[in-house]
């Protein structure tokens, strides 16, 4: 067993910097080549980005434009990025201050994995091996390289679960003060923190009720059930309250700006409007009226992650370890996030996409130092762990290249041939027409749709905006509100325009007259720019 040693050495702290700069500038430099040399991003990392961008540099800039319905931490890191957009304009339009975000986050979950290891007192091989062959893993290499959340969100993870099992080791609430903001800044980065804090909760209980107590029995004599529920009330106080005080702050923003408590739950572009049009897939509908077909697809898609946590059952039964009470606080908070996925599917609004799985991964790799700290370090306790990680790449490489597996994963190998690519390039054809074009006129558009044109356009201003304090007056009254333009898309899905004037996009009316469209035939990608009709004035399309 290795004792527990806080004390890191100057050499450890540089080889510590020297991870996190290795695999940011890496993360950096693939990113910066696919979204910047090869013009391809994720619509997501891109809309981030966006929210971020209008709260400086829209018509009406607040930083109310961050937007409601997904939480804001992703998109303000971007904004601080984004200062320097007037020097760097592809900061935006190619969202790179989302790859920078990123980047760094993957950076410092190597460097935090690495400093674990050493304060657990790990032969520094053992914890270099752990480190690269996490953050090395293609799939995780991945999300430091497209801008999206998860970079983020798989640190603050990893920090949660570590701080947490310092507490366990040492019972300082140091550490579950620490766990607990981790947690609350998982939530202002994904919603997916809520069940990973309830199943830290229950975690607790588990922790006070049978381990510390059994720990010392002259402990144990003194912590009667009175005791024993006040100690975890007041852990729960401390673990939780940053992260629920979050929840409610959020809710009351939502209550006070958007006029409804629960507006990224239930409004027009929450997550289960964007669902709606799973219920037209077959496949889809088949799984959502089938708790059993859920509950299997759940139990498919985490498997792919779950090679570390088979490792740290097997070193368990090697070294007659398995029934330790601990292993139910890994199970516990491994099991909350494929519960989350089978909920919503039962609920009928999750795309289940592959990546939603994959946070099981750093929550069990957060959990490796403290497992290892508990038994002895020879070959075969080290090869158990190895092996699972070096599984974990295999598998997960594979998964990858494997459209079926991970579809949405997928296209960043195979973007030359996809479909979004012409997508990005449409919209930034139409933003170029537009700055040569209409480079004074206010153009009414749903920036939850066309939010790639506008971060492409060099006049961002003249559009009027989904966050700008007049946009709702403007889709009821265009004319009375100054519009000159209104550029709607052919899809509705997430166009409040398209959805306020269903028949506009194909047949214009008696306020807006068709004026240009904007189309990739192949892919029916199309946009359509309508001249709102002012007076007696007629306009004859182009």
């Amino acid at each position: 067993m290795i004792s527990h040693t806080p004390q890191q050495s100057r050499a450890d702290k540089l080889l510590g910097w020297s991870l996190f700069s290795f695999i940011s500038l890496a993360a950096f430099a693939v990113g910066f080549y696919i979204s910047y040399t090869q013009g391809y991003m994720h619509s997501d990392s891109v809309s981030r980005v966006a929210n971020a961008f209008y709260v400086l540099y829209s018509r009406n800039p607040h930083l109310g434009a961050i937007g409601f319905v997904w939480t804001p931490l992703p998109s303000l890191l971007d904004l601080v990025v984004l200062l320097l957009y007037p020097l760097f304009p592809a900061l935006a339009s190619h969202a790179l201050a989302a790859v920078v975000v990123s980047s760094i986050f993957s950076g410092l979950a190597a460097m935090l994995l690495y400093k674990t290891g050493i304060r657990y007192g790990l032969p520094k091989w053992l914890t270099l091996s752990i480190v690269i062959l996490y953050s090395l893993n293609p799939f995780i290499f991945l999300f430091g390289v497209n801008g999206l959340s998860d970079s983020p969100y798989l640190y603050f993870l990893l920090y949660a679960m570590i701080q947490f099992t310092d507490w366990m080791e040492r019972r300082d609430s140091t550490g579950l003060v620490k766990a607990g903001f981790a947690l609350a800044l998982a939530f202002w980065t994904r919603y997916e923190a809520v069940p990973v804090g309830f199943a830290m909760a229950c975690a607790v209980f588990v922790v006070i009720w049978f381990i510390f107590g059994h720990a010392h029995p002259e402990e144990s004599r003194k912590l009667r059930y009175k005791q024993k529920y006040h100690h975890i009330e007041a852990t729960w106080i401390l673990l939780l309250l940053p992260a629920v005080f979050s929840g409610l702050i959020w809710i009351f923003f939502n209550y006070t700006i958007m006029h409804n408590p629960f507006y990224f739950l239930n409004s027009e572009y929450s997550n289960v409007a964007q669902s709606e049009s799973l219920k037209d897939d077959a496949n889809f509908e088949r799984i959502f009226n089938s708790p059993m077909l859920a509950l299997l697809l759940c139990m498919k898609k985490t498997a792919w992650f779950s090679a570390p946590l088979i490792g740290v059952i097997l070193l368990r039964m090697m070294n007659k370890r398995l029934f330790k009470w601990d292993i139910v606080v890994l199970l516990l908070v491994f099991c909350s996030i494929p519960a989350l996925q089978f909920l919503l599917l039962l609920n009928s609004s999750s795309f289940a996409w592959f990546r939603y799985f994959m946070y099981v991964y750093p929550i069990t790799v957060a959990w490796l130092p403290y497992e290892l700290s508990k038994v002895k370090i020879n070959i075969r306790n080290s090869a158990v762990v190895l092996t699972s990680l070096v599984v974990t790449v295999g598998l997960l490489t594979y998964a990858l290249t494997n459209p079926l597996i991970a579809p949405d994963e997928n296209t960043f190998l195979t973007y030359k041939q996809g479909r979004h690519i012409k997508s990005i390039e449409l919209d930034r054809s139409v933003a170029k027409w537009l700055d040569e074009n209409l480079q004074k006129d206010t153009i009414l558009t749903d920036s939850a749709a066309s939010f790639m044109i506008i971060v492409n356009s060099k006049y961002p201003k003249r559009f009027m905006i989904t966050s700008d304090y007049d946009f709702r007056d403007a889709v009821s009254d265009p004319k009375g509100n100054g519009v000159d333009y209104i550029l709607i898309p052919r899809l509705p899905v997430y166009s409040t325009i398209n959805k306020t004037y269903p028949n506009l996009f194909e047949h214009g009316s008696e306020f807006a007259t068709f004026y240009k469209s904007f189309e990739d035939p192949m892919h029916r990608y199309e946009w359509r720019l309508y001249k709102v009709v002012k007076g007696e004035q007629t306009i004859e399309g182009h």
